[in-house]
């Protein structure tokens, strides 16, 4: 279908918050998180920018419905797994969505995520770890402290993706604490950091 056939079709559809959030989906899946605009997103539906407001808050707001789908698609490890593990698990899979797309690590930086898909990873972690005897404001704690560490952790590796392996400023040395420095962003790295964080919180927990 052209995009002449595309916006006229869409034209003759209902504007409302269903039908601007299915077009969002739908670009997202063609095109990828990044690819999403007021811009892009209006063309699409054969309308201006404006005429999107009067059904969704902001962009933040389509984003977050996009995000809670890629959320939800990331699932929640079996409950049934060690606490420890089912934790790292849960980071892993939060890591790779960032990865995979930076715009949703951009809408974690700048605003609280409490979608549903979000909030459910909340509560299965709480069920978790008040399992393993954790009381609920630890268990709480527990998962801030892990959702935010990799958040953070996220947002270093992002900013640095790209960057040339070669110093180019600062000091420019090559030493073995300069290419140690410059390593705090690996894989390894976030797993050093993230068991670390989970024996801290084992050992708070009593």
């Amino acid at each position: 279908m052209s995009s002449q056939s595309q916006s006229s079709a869409w034209s003759r559809v209902p504007l409302n918050r269903d039908t601007v959030l299915g077009a969002a989906r739908r670009r997202v899946v063609e095109s990828g998180l990044g690819s999403l605009s007021s811009r892009v997103l209006a063309a699409d539906l054969g309308v201006t920018p404006m005429a999107l407001y009067r059904h969704v808050r902001d962009m933040d707001d389509v984003l977050g419905a996009v995000v809670d789908d890629a959320l939800a698609d990331l699932g929640i490890p079996d409950l049934s797994e060690p606490w420890r593990a089912w934790l790292e698990s849960l980071a892993q899979s939060l890591r790779r969505l960032f990865q995979e797309q930076p715009s949703a690590l951009g809408l974690f930086t700048r605003q609280p995520v409490t979608t549903p898909a979000a909030r459910k990873r909340l509560t299965s972690a709480v069920a978790v770890l008040t399992a393993a005897g954790f009381c609920r404001g630890d268990a709480e704690r527990a998962y801030a402290a892990v959702h935010t560490y990799t958040i953070g952790f996220c947002a270093l590796e992002s900013g640095r993706r790209g960057a040339p392996v070669q110093p180019t400023s600062l000091d420019g040395a090559a030493d073995r604490a300069s290419v140690t420095i410059r390593g705090f962003v690996s894989e390894d790295q976030f797993l050093v950091g993230l068991r670390a964080l989970v024996s801290g919180l084992a050992a708070g927990s009593g």
